[in-house]
């Protein structure tokens, strides 16, 4: 029998695990990037925030593990300390050049006076935009942003639900309608809850609970680009979803497969 000397083997099991990442976060935006970066954003990946503002998204993630670009359309922020200037909808990148893009445009249609216009800049950017409007810039936010991503990449889009004219506007449910219909695959949801509230004392009647959270989709480009899912409505009525494969210009350029 062998009765040499051998290094004890630490018990693995006895090491405590990182803490598991969940949909709900409570803090700001950059606790809730800080919390997906660690389950979505891999070592050495290149990042493009193609809505940079201050770039408050990034102070608590761990930015030594990726590389950011940031971009923004404003002339006070595009073109100083490396930040691009550019129009998210039009970016100046390669295609497939980045493994994840984060999209955060702004989302209050119609801002007027608004109390958060200084820190989003509402009101010089979606100033006389309704709600069909701003879901057409997340759109065109999300096409270019699968144009930029690489194969398998994926993109973080962050938005709220909203009240036009007294009626529920369901963004978090339109987006990812609108990103699956384009081929993206709706990877996983995140809900950020505020630890500061915004005040809601313009509002004199109550209609509806007050939204005082906000969302983030991470959808996924896929490998294999020529599928996409359709949502279309059954013989029953009911909204049924379909993929398609093969071009077909008679049903929106696509054909049930």
């Amino acid at each position: 029998m062998d009765t040499s000397y051998r290094t004890p083997v630490p018990d693995q099991a006895e090491s405590t695990p990182p803490s598991p990442v969940v949909s709900i976060v409570n803090g700001n935006n950059a606790d809730l990037i800080a919390e997906v970066s660690r389950l979505y954003i891999r070592d050495g990946a290149e990042v493009a925030d193609v809505t940079w503002g201050k770039g408050a998204f990034w102070s608590k993630a761990n930015n030594g593990r990726f590389k950011v670009q940031g971009s923004d359309i404003a002339e006070h922020i595009g073109g100083k300390d490396g930040i691009v200037q550019a129009d998210f909808c039009d970016l100046p990148y390669d295609d497939a050049s980045f493994d994840v893009v984060v999209l955060d445009p702004p989302y209050i249609h119609n801002p007027g006076k608004h109390q958060t216009d200084s820190r989003y800049n509402n009101a010089g950017t979606t100033a006389g935009m309704y709600h069909a409007d701003i879901r057409e810039l997340y759109r065109d936010g999300m096409r270019e942003a699968m144009r930029v991503l690489r194969p398998g990449g994926l993109v973080f889009v962050k938005g709220k639900d909203e009240i036009e004219s007294g009626k529920q506007c369901w963004s978090q449910t339109e987006l990812l309608l609108d990103a699956q219909s384009m081929g993206l695959y709706g990877k996983d949801a995140f809900v950020l809850v505020p630890t500061s509230r915004t005040s809601m004392r313009r509002w004199k009647n109550q209609l509806h609970a007050r939204k005082v959270h906000s969302f983030l989709w991470v959808f996924e480009k896929p490998e294999k680009t020529n599928r996409r899912w359709f949502h279309v409505v059954d013989e029953d009525g009911f909204v049924a979803q379909r993929q398609a494969r093969q071009p077909h210009k008679e049903i929106g350029g696509w054909c049930w497969v």
